[in-house]
């Protein structure tokens, strides 16, 4: 759809107040309530062996803000992220760049202007070894960001298969960053067999980080950390 066909006022769900970006394609879902500018989401995950995993994203009301759904047989991990449910909304699509997990770059890509707006890489030999760790990179896959494990001797005890325990002591937790700026917070749940992750943007009170990227860290850190179990 041409600029010139969408609705004038629309706003996309990822802009924080007072800013303009390009806008997304006409649908049913309406991009002006205020579940989709929420400090604060909660991500529950599904498995299904066949169909992969669905991940729910919720704002602090219990609203369904975004639905996310993690392809299953497929070599490279594809994520994608809907305003809706019945799927009929594709608003972000997360794409590895190579079969191999570990230390793997995943691109992010708005799926209403097949736009990459980053990528998010993960840090080989820091997250086998020590802490789980994260890079976030600009559209010229330059480094702006980061996503680490709060704790690192917590990281290596859930890595030496204690993980269901730990869990159940202290919940994983992550930070992210822009340079040394917090931006946000992710905080798993206790229950190790359950996968609940908040997603928490209160850090971010000067608007650093893209909406975007921040759902799309959201969904991907629940699929690795989700296969991990």
């Amino acid at each position: 759809m041409s600029d010139s066909q969408r609705p004038s006022g629309e706003a996309t769900p990822y802009a924080p107040p007072g800013t303009v970006e390009v806008q997304p394609q006409a649908t049913t879902v309406d991009y002006n309530d205020p579940v989709y500018h929420q400090n604060q989401y909660l991500i529950r995950r599904k498995v299904f062996k066949i169909f992969g995993a669905f991940f729910h994203i919720y704002d602090m009301n219990g609203n369904l803000a975004f639905f996310s759904k993690q392809k299953a047989f497929k070599f490279k991990e594809d994520i994608r992220v809907f305003g809706d449910q019945a799927m009929t909304s594709e608003l972000l699509c997360i794409k590895a760049r190579g079969v191999i997990d570990l230390g793997m770059t995943y691109d992010v890509i708005d799926s209403t202007t097949q736009q990459v707006i980053g990528s998010l890489r993960r840090k080989a030999f820091k997250s086998f070894f020590s802490r789980d760790s994260w890079v976030i990179n600009d559209v010229n896959d330059q480094e702006f960001g980061t996503i680490q494990e709060e704790s690192g001797t917590l990281g290596i005890l859930r890595r030496c298969g204690l993980g269901p325990i730990v869990q159940l002591l202290t919940p994983q937790k992550f930070n992210g960053y822009i340079g040394d700026v917090p931006v946000l917070e992710f905080t798993q749940n206790r229950n190790p067999f359950i996968q609940k992750i908040q997603l928490d943007y209160g850090p971010d009170v000067n608007g650093l980080l893209d909406r975007r990227l921040g759902i799309a860290a959201a969904a991907l850190l629940c699929a690795v950390e989700g296969r991990q179990r």
